[in-house]
């Protein structure tokens, strides 16, 4: 069998903080239904396969094969016997671990241990080592090989760490370097996959595995050169959250998990030696003089740097926020940490709840490390080959020269392909506290990527809220949330109040809840909320200067409350200003003159009058990129017939899809907020008060937001899309 060096513990603080991660046990399982099975668990199958035996001896030693003996939805990764003593041997004879002052990994020196038998090596290894390794072997959903199509997919584990899953020839690989010999095991709880080896699992932060690994020694001696790596050595808030009972309760009286800690992640897409050596970069000088060629004239399209009186700098002091080659750098990191498969709302074919509708491909924006700039990703063929794109520029996104289409290619030249991110088995890399995705080309902030951003951008509230991504919540699933808690209600998670650094709750009575992956009317299938005497503000992404109209997306409902909204510079009060009158997110759209909402598929030319006479008095359509998750019937583009407009706008009719459906409580509207100037240096935060303040019942969802540039909106060639 090929032996695969594992190294787990790199530096002496990190050791410190997995034990203290670590050092519980697991939860006790719900063991009223334990051993009443008529057919065979998890814990069954691993007992009585001899193979197994010193991994199933690890799991009886963490307490979770009592998990395995419970009913569930488990998927449980069992190494060989063999892959356990190899693992084990490597562990006790780990040299960086010695080195850290981490003798054996904290297993006891035994003169002769490489000669044991694996049982005898198993019972030397701590607690805390067997629940780490057990939890990392552990997810509580489902997932089977089958499953697996072209493209490397993520796994979410019971560590809250991720297994990268993944074709290596015509064997599927975990991790790059564990492979699975017999799959797709059944049992009555889950699914077993016997494995050739123990899941390596990396604990080096980012900045170690950049400045150690040999792929990346340009780039991470750049990291190095700016101090960016002193910034990626972060793994936690720091901070223990508490939340009483009441506080957490939902409206039904179920208890929501909560999370009592705040991890922080991050993530870096980094150019490869290879990479560079491909645009004529062979060593940081290199680097440096192409630096100075892509930054030196930065301020003609970074807007910041004149409106807070910075300049380029092309000296050496590299440390300088504002040096072309800590601009560089400083621009591929993001302070959220996602696998490659959770950049973007990705379709998968287990993923009962992906809701986009009509072709519509993902995309989200993400704020960088350079003060104030966007990075956009954008995955084109999310059914196939879901090829992931950042910065890409497409003439004329989000207006059309068509009806109910995304418009004729002639009006939407390819201006920048984009950088396209690599999704090949080992092209990521999985760190302590985020990750590292290799990149198919110089990734800049320049004119492209400015200009890139010269469309709709719908920011959905998971991806600036980025602890709902560093803590596992965004694309959680309601089964991985009910496991968190103890098994209890997982379709929503409770949040304190201090929880998000973009977020401020003015009053205790506000409640955040976050409506995890379902069936929900809302963009990405999950949405954040607010409910009771709510009154809360949150900052805004930074975008690049302009005049731009303001957007939310809401659902009319009887909950819906009566607000009043808010813009300031800072999230103080005092520094305010109310925008319009308050608004009453629980009025009749179909019947509220106001609002002039009309049924789109009733009417000639599908909605295009009533769109402009409803926005006219502030208001739109829900957009028809998405469905109710499990309603959504139509996920391919549409069909355009040149010589019938209407072609198209027909394919909606009767769809479920947010433009047309209707309802009152079912239906989902935009509403314009405000048209104002947005100044890339500045803050603004946006506050939503209800006005209510005597039921508690009163609810807010903020899903996503729409930041659009005013010539977008009176664009007078085309017309903005229906998506």
């Amino acid at each position: 069998m090929k032996q695969i060096k594992i190294k787990f513990f790199r530096s002496l603080p990190i050791v410190a903080l997995l034990s203290l991660a670590i050092v519980s046990c697991s939860e006790d399982p719900d063991e009223s239904n334990l051993y009443s099975f008529t057919g065979q668990t998890i814990e069954d199958y691993l007992s009585s396969t001899d193979s197994l035996s010193a991994f199933n001896d690890i799991l009886k030693r963490s307490g979770f094969s009592r998990n395995m003996s419970t009913y569930g939805q488990y998927t449980c990764f069992a190494p060989i016997n063999e892959g356990v003593d190899i693992y084990l041997t490597q562990l006790y004879n780990d040299e960086e671990a010695a080195e850290a002052g981490r003798l054996h990994n904290g297993i006891p020196d035994t003169p002769g241990f490489d000669d044991l038998d694996v049982h005898e090596k198993v019972k030397l290894l701590t607690d805390s080592l067997c629940t780490e390794i057990s939890k990392y072997h552990l997810c509580n959903t489902i997932h089977r090989t089958i499953d697996v199509e072209g493209t490397n997919v993520t796994w979410n584990t019971m560590l809250n760490r991720v297994i990268n899953v993944g074709f290596s020839g015509s064997s599927l690989a975990l991790n790059n370097n564990s492979f699975i010999l017999n799959g797709d095991n059944e049992m009555t709880n889950g699914y077993v996959h016997v494995c050739d080896s123990v899941l390596h699992l990396s604990n080096r932060l980012i900045s170690d595995e950049l400045t150690r690994n040999e792929d990346f020694k340009i780039f991470g001696e750049a990291l190095k050169m700016t101090g960016l790596d002193k910034a990626l050595v972060s793994v936690s808030k720091g901070v223990t959250y508490t939340m009483s009972d009441a506080e957490r309760m939902d409206r039904d009286n179920n208890k929501l998990y909560y999370p009592d800690e705040c991890k922080i992640l991050y993530t870096v897409f980094a150019e490869d030696d290879n990479v560079f050596a491909e645009n004529g970069i062979n060593n940081i000088d290199d680097l440096i003089a192409k630096c100075k060629e892509w930054y030196a004239n930065a301020a003609t399209w970074y807007d910041y740097l004149g409106e807070t009186g910075n300049t380029v700098s092309t000296g050496t002091d590299y440390t300088n926020e504002f040096n072309v080659l800590h601009m560089f750098v400083a621009y591929h990191i993001l302070r959220a940490g996602m696998p490659v498969d959770k950049i973007v709302y990705e379709y998968s074919s287990t993923n009962q709840n992906w809701n986009y509708s009509f072709g519509y491909e993902p995309n989200d924006y993400f704020e960088t490390m350079l003060p104030n700039t966007l990075l956009k990703c954008w995955e084109l063929n999310p059914m196939s080959t879901k090829n992931l794109y950042i910065n890409r520029y497409r003439m004329n996104n989000t207006l059309t020269d068509q009806i109910a289409t995304f418009g004729s290619d002639d009006q939407h030249p390819i201006v920048f392909p984009g950088v396209e991110v690599k999704r090949t088995s080992g092209s990521s890399i999985d760190c302590y506290n985020g990750y590292v995705h290799r990149i198919n080309g110089i990734l800049l902030y320049d004119e492209n990527a400015r200009n890139a951003l010269n469309e709709r951008m719908r920011f959905d509230s998971s991806t600036f809220l980025y602890e709902l991504i560093n803590n596992g919540i965004r694309g959680a699933t309601p089964s991985e949330i009910s496991v968190r808690n103890s098994g209890g209600d997982g379709n929503r998670v409770a949040f304190p109040l201090d929880f998000f650094d973009n977020i401020v709750c003015y009053n205790n009575s506000t409640v955040l809840r976050f409506c995890v992956q379902g069936a929900w009317r809302a963009h990405e299938s999950d949405q954040m909320q607010g409910w009771d005497q709510y009154d809360f503000a949150i900052k805004l992404p930074h975008v690049p200067t302009g005049e731009y109209e303001i957007r939310i997306f809401y659902p009319p409902m009887a909950r819906g409350g009566l607000m009043q909204f808010y813009l300031g510079n800072s999230s103080s009060p005092s520094s305010m200003k109310a925008l319009g009158m308050p608004f009453d997110a629980r009025a009749d759209a179909m019947t509220d003159a106001s609002i002039g909402w009309t049924d789109p598929t009733t009417e000639d030319d599908y909605g295009i009058q009533t769109d402009a006479d409803m926005h006219l008095r502030g208001y739109m359509r829900g957009p028809a990129c998405f469905s109710r998750g499990t309603y959504n019937s139509n996920k391919n583009k549409l069909a355009y017939d040149s010589s019938d407009p209407y072609s198209a706008a027909s394919l909606m009719t009767g769809s479920t899809s947010c433009r047309t459906e209707s309802g009152y409580g079912t239906m989902m509207v935009r509403h314009v907020v405000t048209t104002t100037r947005l100044e890339q240096s500045k803050d603004y935060w946006f506050r939503i008060k209800n006005l209510i303040t005597d039921d508690k019942q009163l609810g807010w969802s903020f899903d996503f937001i729409e930041i659009v540039p005013v010539s977008i909106v009176n664009s007078q060639i085309m017309s903005e899309d229906w998506y």
